[in-house]
């Protein structure tokens, strides 16, 4: 196993043992009753949410029930592969996939962001990195559901 992947797994592992920072934040929301700031993007778009404390973990339901969210612990906000209005959104129905860096930020952004703004903010993006080597999926860490409500302009 090369020295680049072993790295990659164990900050996999340190991300999702880390409980997930932006997801949590937006947990800790919706315990005391608010909606989150922003904590994740969908097509270069960001989102917040109302966090659910559900765990659907063992459901048994199949692969294509649920989105995915590309967590990044405190490097940026999450990546989300959808969101109401796209034709295959699943409600808010949620895997979390821990995502690391292999080497730099700088590196990840200069192997997935596409439209260069300075951060990953599309599924595209995100698999641009993973494809480029810069970034490794350490697979589910959760499954949850929580709501995506867009960030009105100017509170991002």
């Amino acid at each position: 196993m090369s020295h680049n992947l072993t790295r990659g797994i164990v900050r996999s592992l340190g991300i999702a043992v880390l409980a997930l920072p932006g997801l949590v934040a937006a947990g800790s929301a919706a315990q005391a009753g608010g909606v989150s700031g922003p904590a994740f993007y969908v097509d270069h778009e960001l989102y917040r949410t109302v966090a659910t404390p559900t765990d659907l973990s063992g459901t048994g339901a199949p692969e294509r029930a649920w989105d995915t969210i590309y967590s990044f612990g405190a490097v940026q906000p999450s990546v989300a592969t959808a969101a109401p209005g796209d034709r295959d959104y699943n409600g808010g129905r949620w895997q979390v996939h821990a995502v690391s860096l292999t080497g730099t930020y700088a590196e990840a952004l200069s192997a997935g962001d596409l439209d260069g703004n300075g951060v990953l903010d599309s599924a595209d993006e995100v698999q641009a990195a993973m494809d480029g080597g810069a970034l490794v999926d350490g697979g589910v860490v959760k499954y949850f559901v929580c709501t995506v409500n867009p960030v009105p302009s100017g509170n991002a």
